[in-house]
Order: C-alpha cells, then structure tokens, then sequence
C-alpha cells in the first residue's frame, strides 16, 4: 500500500477535500480572521443550535471510541483498530499544537466587540483555540472510513459529515476557520499515514502465518 494507490482508490474523497481546501484557503485570504469568523455565521436560530450542538459531539474522542468498540464487536475489527490508531495518534498531535501555540478562542478574541451569537452554555472563553481537535477528530474518522468502504458513492457524504462537524465549531463559536481547517489537515494525514502503515504490518503479519504453516 503507497499513498498512490490510496490516492487512486478514493479518488473521490481527495479531490472533493481538495475543493474544499481550496475555498477554505480562498476565504482565508480574502478576510481576516475576524471577518471570516463573522462572514461563516450569518444567521442562527435556536433549532439550528441543537443541530449543531447535537453534530459536534461526532467530533468527540468519546464517539470515536464507541464506534471503535462497535466495529470490533461486528467483527470489524481491523476497521476498529485503524479508527482508534487514526484517532488517538492525530489527537495527540492537536494536543501538542494546542500546547505550544496559545490561540483564544472566538469568544476571547471579540469580547470587545459586538458578536451576537455565542450560547452561554455551549462556547468557550478561552485559549488553545489551534487547532480544533473536534475537527482533527472527525477528519480522521471519516477518511479512515471512507479508505475503507467498498463502495466509494459514500465518499462524499462521509465528507460532508466532516464538514458539517467541522462548520459546527465555527457555528458554536469555539473555533476560527483555520483552526478547523487545520484540524481537517491533520485528521486525514494521520488517517492516511495509519492505513498505510498498518496495511504494511497486516500484509507482513499474514504472510508470517502463511509462511509458518507451510513450514
């Protein structure tokens, strides 16, 4: 397994995310982080909050760890392996970014100004806003999913799921576009770099068992 060949086999997960790169860099360019913040929450209703609070727990560790178990409990367990790996690995790395970059967060950086739509109990004051781990979370799942799938028409829905998780943390205020952008990154680097490692190890392991039974 090379990158390639997953390249070649999810051909349509890549290039829809490479879209979505490019008008996220576009908008990026064009506002500052202010403006863009601003420009991606246009509106807001109370039955949009719940939607969006309810998408953003996908982004939760806890949902990538009960998914994790769910494919190991259905015999899916090289896909419950590579989703915690892919998880857990990309985590850390948000984690060390988090650590030594002190970003705030949207609600610290416009406290001054006139921004209506934070939720008392839902957006953070705070710093350790770069990158969104919910992000860096969801990326990798999906990616990892969509690598794995057979039938590649999930491709694009599984992106638009990381998408909306992500726009979820710009919505609830917790995050900046690049923050998510950023976290989308690292998701599916360490997705690709997880299925390819471990196609790797899972080739050479079975070609031990062979090579042991035929001995």
């Amino acid at each position: 397994m090379t990158l390639k060949s997953v390249y070649k086999q999810n051909q349509s997960f890549f290039l829809g995310y490479f879209f979505l790169l490019v008008v996220a860099v576009f908008v990026l360019l064009a506002d500052s982080k202010k403006a863009g913040f601003i420009l991606l929450n246009p509106y807001h209703t109370d039955f949009l909050n719940y939607v969006f609070e309810a998408l953003t727990l996908i982004g939760d560790g806890f949902f990538s760890v009960v998914l994790c178990l769910v494919f190991f409990i259905i015999k899916k367990r090289h896909l419950g392996f590579m989703v915690f790996v892919s998880y857990a690995t990309s985590g850390i790395a948000a984690q060390v970014l988090k650590a030594f970059i002190s970003e705030a967060r949207p609600a610290l950086f416009l406290k001054n100004g006139s921004y209506p739509y934070f939720i008392d109990h839902v957006t953070l004051h705070n710093f350790h806003s770069f990158p969104s781990g919910h992000a860096t979370s969801v990326f990798a799942l999906v990616a990892v999913i969509a690598f794995a799938v057979k039938d590649k028409n999930y491709a694009i829905p599984l992106l638009a799921l990381g998408v909306l998780v992500g726009y979820s943390r710009i919505y609830l205020g917790q995050h900046f576009l690049h923050d998510v952008v950023a976290g989308s990154l690292l998701g599916v680097l360490f997705a690709i770099i997880c299925w390819i490692g471990f196609a790797k190890f899972y080739e050479k392991l079975k070609k031990n068992q062979v090579n042991k039974f035929s001995t």
